[in-house]
């Protein structure tokens, strides 16, 4: 397979924003589809396949490619054709591309994406407008925080977003439409949603320095307000916990139901609820819930919305803003979505 040295101009290669300190890229050929990346910002040269032909882009400068790095392609050129023959295997492919931006040339072979390709994105104008009157509600009693949802993509520059999942580095990726309560230019809860035929889907992340501060309760009323919205023919709300308490919020506040179960605020005494749950997770790992879209829970969504305003913590942090490592349990991650994938595989399948 050839390897040639090409200007950005052919894939009309651009930044967008940046989030969480990597530059997100807009990649669009003149009759394919809009693919988007990001990479660390020391990232200077990729290398994608276009037209069965591994092109070469130097991101900051334009058709600059310097001597030493033209040899040092051409010393790792059969690993780089190995990595783009169609009959690799996934693990094949993810190991080459470890080991070939493992480099000191600011060098990144980008990763294909099949589920990334002509698929559609949701226009969110209408959501935009929804979430706009109701950051309208909050700025009496939170002036200093402001709701915004859009895709990951297209997020203020320099935005700083705590996220369920890390944003895949180095490979074309589907967008993910965030909703998220923002102070100053940092996302300090998300919540990431997936829309699917019948359902929208969510994953949810605090700033542990925000924790406690009813943040998380609002974005999922709003989340399930604009549900219809973003999909008028959602009929579920699906939200999958790997611990008691958000669990416990979905069913207590948003009349959530365990999937294929019977545990629910009408099926279990409220003085045994609780105890139920923490059964559930800890015999399951995880437990999922779904609240059916149909009118009186968006009404009652609303409801919770602006009971939960004055009950929201808005002042600043104690002691002044630190430094925030998010801490993730693996184990729980890995379990969360290896059952998600489970029950939406045939959804996901339909939808690309």
């Amino acid at each position: 397979m050839d390897i040639v040295y090409s200007s950005n101009a052919l894939l009309n290669i651009h930044p967008v924003t940046t989030v969480n300190g990597n530059i997100c890229y807009e990649i669009r050929t003149s009759d394919g589809p809009v693919r988007y990346m990001f990479t660390p910002q020391s990232t200077t040269f990729i290398a994608t396949k276009h037209d069965d032909v591994i092109h070469i882009f130097n991101l900051k400068q334009d058709r600059v490619f310097p001597d030493e790095f033209k040899e040092y392609i051409k010393q790792i050129r059969g690993t780089i054709n190995d990595f783009f023959e169609d009959s690799i295997s996934i693990g094949e492919s993810i190991s080459l591309w470890r080991n070939i931006n493992d480099n000191s040339h600011n060098f990144a072979i980008i990763r294909q994406c099949s589920e990334c390709q002509g698929k559609p994105l949701i226009d969110l104008s209408n959501a935009k407008r929804i979430v706009d009157q109701l950051n309208t509600a909050i700025q009496p009693t939170c002036p200093g925080f402001h709701l915004h949802i859009d895709y990951i993509t297209s997020f203020p520059a320099d935005s700083v977003v705590s996220l369920y999942s890390d944003i895949p580095l180095n490979s074309y990726f589907q967008p993910q439409i965030v909703l998220c309560l923002f102070t100053g230019n940092d996302c300090v809860s998300s919540i990431t949603i997936n829309v699917t035929r019948t359902e929208i889907t969510i994953d949810s992340q605090t700033n542990e320095l925000y924790e406690g501060r009813k943040f998380n309760t609002l974005l999922r009323a709003i989340a399930i307000i604009i549900s219809k919205i973003l999909n008028e023919r959602a009929k579920l709300f699906v939200s999958i916990a790997t611990n008691a308490i958000s669990a416990l919020l979905m069913i207590k506040r948003f009349n959530a139901v365990l999937r294929d179960g019977d545990i629910s605020s009408k099926t279990v005494p409220p003085e045994k609820l609780n105890q139920v749950v923490n059964d559930h997770i800890r015999q399951h790992a995880i437990m999922e819930t779904c609240v059916e879209l149909n009118e009186a829970n968006i009404a009652n969504a609303t409801t919770v919305f602006h009971e939960t305003i004055p009950r929201m913590n808005c002042g600043p942090l104690k002691g002044g803003k630190k430094k925030y490592t998010r801490k993730v349990i693996k184990k729980s991650k890995k379990s969360k979505k290896s059952k998600k994938s489970q029950c939406f595989r045939i959804a996901h399948d339909l939808q690309l």
